[in-house]
This record gives C-alpha cells, structure tokens and sequence, in this order.
C-alpha cells in the first residue's frame, strides 16, 4: 500500500475546501479533464460533469431549505487516496439537520482523478426523515 503524497493531500484539502465555499471554479481546477465520480450507482465522468453534480445539488439544497452551511475535514486513507469527511448543516423552519458522508479521492499527477461517494450508516435515512418533516415527503 502507497501513502498518500503531502502534495496530492493539499489537492484534496483545496478541493473540499472550495466545495464547503461553493467555489466551483477552484473545484474545477483540481480536478483532472477526465475525472470520475462515482455516487450511488452512478458514474459522473468528465471535470465539468463532475462540478455540476456538486453544483445542482448545493443549488437544490439552497432552494429548498432555509439556509444550509458546510464543513468538511481531510484524512489520509491507508491505500494512497484521502478521505474527505463531509457534513451539512441544514435548517429549516427552526430545525436543525446534520447529514455527513464520505468522499475517497484519488489524486494523480497533482489533479483529483477519481472520487467515490460513500455514504455513512444512517445517513441517508437520516436526511430522508428530515426532508419527511420538511416537506411531507417519504
């Protein structure tokens, strides 16, 4: 197993930094032309692809609930790639909603060639209740 480099490890912190401002065109710059999302099932390829999944779903978010705010932290994973834990503040109508996740980043020649969403226990149905209580949906 390789360690992550201290350089390609700066790349991620950037990265999920410009996410938590919702500053996409820093995000698009760390990211190689031909990156990979991987979210759910589903394969996000291509940079500007890959920006506007973030893109929409900060958009969405910031539609649909009150106010929203963004935080995140970087780790070393054992295999070479970072962890990048995120988590989002939401509010709505007075209530408050912590959702976190974890994004594993591969970097290669000093861009963000890979990402892989993964969803941590409970997450999701955690922010599904809340959305329930929101909007009257589930």
């Amino acid at each position: 197993m390789t360690a992550i480099q201290a350089r390609d490890l700066q790349v991620v912190e950037r990265f999920a930094v410009a996410l938590d401002r919702e500053d996409y065109g820093t995000a698009r710059s760390l990211l190689g032309d031909g990156c990979v999302y991987l979210l759910r099932g589903v394969r996000v390829e291509g940079a500007e692809a890959v920006v506007a999944s973030y893109r929409g779903n900060g958009d969405e978010a910031s539609r649909r609930f009150d106010s929203i705010a963004y935080g995140s932290d970087v780790r070393a994973a054992d295999d070479g790639r970072a962890v990048i834990s995120f988590w989002d503040e939401i509010t709505h109508r007075g209530r408050v909603h912590r959702h976190a996740c974890e994004q594993w980043v591969r970097v290669e020649e000093g861009v963000i060639v890979e990402i892989e969403h993964r969803d941590l226990e409970g997450e999701v149905e955690g922010l599904e209740a809340f959305k329930g209580w929101c909007f009257g949906e589930g």
